[in-house]
């Protein structure tokens, strides 16, 4: 090697360790600029790819964080870590189905890895795919002292209705650090669905101990106040977040089931179409939205409400059922006897729509079927409430 060609090495050497060190001070732009240009010089590929798919994670530029992700596979693409990232990204770009491919892929090389289990229920969970994710978990051991793995189980087992399991990651995940706002705000959500109510107050209060102004445990203060039909309080909470956040949309979602419960149906409708105006292609929200109006026997409005809702998901069977309920109570007996028929052709096996199903057909005088299905609907389960969870799962 010539004189020249060690002064350049040397050189380039130098430019990575400051690439490096801007990194680590969170001076992203400039230490992209650098890789980059190092990159454009064939410099160690990998890690400047590598670095560059971080940078830009960091700065929210998930499709250019792709991109030099998708550089370091082709020149590794055994590089488990970055086989998990690119399912990570992928679940955050909502592509579910290619995320759970990489995540797939990641536990053919490490079945005991915990990033791609935990990587590979979240997608699972998002999917709405419950009992496969439960099989799922079944299946595996849990085997990690990562804080943040152990929160995310807890996380994911609390919305898998798993909640012994949750508890038990929460309080581990918390024994680890025990000052993450996120683990307590978890933690509430667990105590209250067992309905310890006390100690789940307990938790928000000290998760706001350590953030005032953390909205997640703002909400869900408000909401476990709902569960003690303390409205007043309820809506204080819900209040105060919009206070930190006027645009968050589950804030204002809860504060409308508030007035809803306090029977303030004006204040209601105002705070769900302000969630609807934020996010008018949110299915959960028009069939809150026709719930609302039906209690209010506005019936016709709140058919308008469940058909936009199955425009944005044909398949929902809260709204399918809902709807039915409507029509069921504008004795429109045979429209709403169709209606529950596709909910039923989507799940044979809920008592929910069979109880439905039930009534309507008592109402034609179907009355062989319905003592039929009533007694097959004795051991049907039912469909757990759906929450309004804030935005994806990971931390």
């Amino acid at each position: 090697m010539g004189i020249f060609s060690k002064f350049k090495r040397y050189n380039f050497n130098m430019a990575s360790s400051k690439a490096v060190d801007l990194f680590q001070q969170g001076e992203y732009e400039k230490s992209k600029d650098i890789f980059l240009q190092l990159l454009k010089m064939n410099y160690a590929p990998v890690e400047c790819n590598d670095y560059l798919f971080e940078i830009y994670y960091n700065l929210g530029d998930l499709d250019n964080a792709l991109l030099h992700l998708n550089n370091s596979l082709e020149i590794n693409p055994n590089n488990i870590d970055n086989i998990i990232n690119k399912g990570i990204v992928l679940y955050e770009l909502d592509k579910n189905d290619e995320a759970l491919e990489y995540y797939n892929n990641a536990l053919l090389l490490d079945d005991r890895n915990e990033n791609a289990r935990v990587g590979k229920l979240s997608v699972l969970v998002e999917q709405g795919k419950y009992d496969e994710a439960k099989s799922f978990y079944n299946s595996i051991v849990v085997n990690t002292n990562e804080d943040y793995i152990l929160a995310m189980y807890a996380t994911l087992l609390y919305v898998l209705n798993m909640l012994d399991d949750a508890l038990k990651y929460s309080n581990k995940s918390l024994q680890i650090n025990n000052n993450n706002v996120e683990y307590w705000n978890t933690k509430g959500l667990i105590l209250s669905r067992l309905k310890k109510y006390d100690e789940s107050l307990k938790c928000f209060n000290y998760a706001l101990s350590l953030n005032p102004n953390h909205i997640n445990s703002l909400i869900n203060k408000g909401s476990l106040y709902d569960e003690l039909s303390e409205y007043d309080e309820a809506i204080a909470c819900f209040n105060k977040a919009l206070q930190i956040n006027a645009n968050d949309v589950v804030a204002w979602a809860n504060l409308s089931n508030s007035y809803r419960l306090s029977k303030d149906y004006d204040n209601s409708i105002m705070s769900i179409d302000k969630a609807l105006k934020l996010n008018p292609n949110d299915e959960i929200l028009w069939d809150k939205k026709g719930l609302y109006l039906d209690e209010m026997t506005k019936y016709d409005e709140a058919l308008i409400c469940f058909d936009k809702a199955l425009e944005i998901n044909p398949k929902s069977i809260n709204v399918l059922i809902n709807k039915a309920n409507t029509l069921f109570h504008l004795k429109r007996f045979n429209e709403a006897l169709n209606v529950i028929e596709k909910a039923f052709s989507l799940d044979g096996n809920c008592r929910d729509i069979a109880l439905v199903k039930i009534k309507i057909l008592k109402e034609l005088n179907m009355n062989n079927e319905a003592d039929i299905l009533e007694k097959e609907a004795k051991d049907m389960p039912e469909i757990e409430d759906r929450s309004l969870i804030h935005g994806k799962l990971f931390y």
